[in-house]
């Protein structure tokens, strides 16, 4: 009897003797960042990419700040996506991917503990992307925004101060001029219609508080929307300005971009320096 109890009491015991912890120990992935290669006709390469968002067979697997070390919990093929996340607006509660950065993307056979380095990942703009405009002030371009609509002076072209490139634009800003509003000549139709995705790429730093949004008329009437912009930074920044919202709400069938700069009130004067703006769009469906 007792040897029967045994028996049906040893699988318990088996069970009840295996380890707790069953985990395997993940694989992983390191990414240093990313590098832009724009192309021709596309301005400069500058970006400032904070995050990887890494994708695995399609499953959304993190975001990582970079540079990343991404666990991956499987053994085997696996097909890699890996998207280059921004900050909307330089504001660190508005992480996204960039929508027109191409995603990286690679099979890997993952091992268990084993690691594998990616190092800088390549990327370039999708190929559906509209440049509406390419502003970097070089003597080969034409200047973009020329209409000033308040304040004097405008945006000159200097070479004392750059981002890349041999020249850079500046705002100057001062006690008689506390207020210099700049927009481009041209107009662009259809950006309003639905689905809307605007953004505005800008290097900048200086002084001065800046905002950019859209002008226009409607029925006769003045339009102006104003939404993202910046803060005065004394080193170059890079800024990925979500114009979206501000392009929705105007509701404009025809529009220009604006930007206005404001000198604080502690300064007596000061500059606002500029470079590589960057009007982009997908096409209309």
């Amino acid at each position: 009897m007792l040897y029967r109890y045994l028996l049906l009491l040893l699988p318990v015991l088996l069970l009840t003797a295996c380890p707790a912890d069953l985990e395997v120990e993940p694989a992983f992935v390191t990414v240093d960042g990313f590098q832009l290669e724009a192309g021709p006709g596309r301005g400069a390469a500058t970006m400032d990419v904070r995050e990887v968002w890494a994708f695995a067979d399609g499953e959304f697997i993190g975001v990582f700040p970079l540079p990343a070390r991404i666990p991956l919990y499987r053994v085997g093929p696996v097909n890699l996506r890996l998207e280059a996340g921004i900050r909307q607006d330089g504001r660190s509660v508005t992480p996204d991917i960039y929508p027109f950065y191409t995603p990286f993307e690679r099979s890997v056979d993952l091992q268990s503990g084993v690691t594998q380095e990616l190092g800088e990942l390549p990327v370039t703009y999708r190929p559906e992307t509209v440049f509406g405009f390419v502003e970097d002030f070089e003597a080969t371009t034409p200047r973009v925004f020329t209409e000033v609509l308040a304040g004097a002076g405008g945006i000159t072209v200097q070479t004392d101060v750059v981002r890349s490139g041999a020249a850079a634009g500046a705002v100057i800003l001062s006690d008689t001029s506390t207020l210099v509003e700049v927009a481009t000549q041209r107009s662009y139709a259809g950006l309003s219609e639905t689905p809307v995705n605007v953004w505005l790429e800008v290097d900048y730093r200086g002084d001065g508080l800046g905002l950019f949004g859209v002008v226009g008329t409607q029925g006769g009437l003045p339009v102006r929307v104003f939404d993202p912009g910046f803060l005065p930074r004394d080193t170059w920044t890079k800024l990925y300005v979500n114009l979206s919202p501000v392009v929705g709400s105007s509701g404009l069938a025809e529009l220009r971009v604006a930007l206005s700069t404001v000198l604080p009130p502690e300064l007596a004067r000061g500059t606002v320096y500029l470079d590589n703006l960057k009007l982009l769009y997908f096409p209309s469906r």
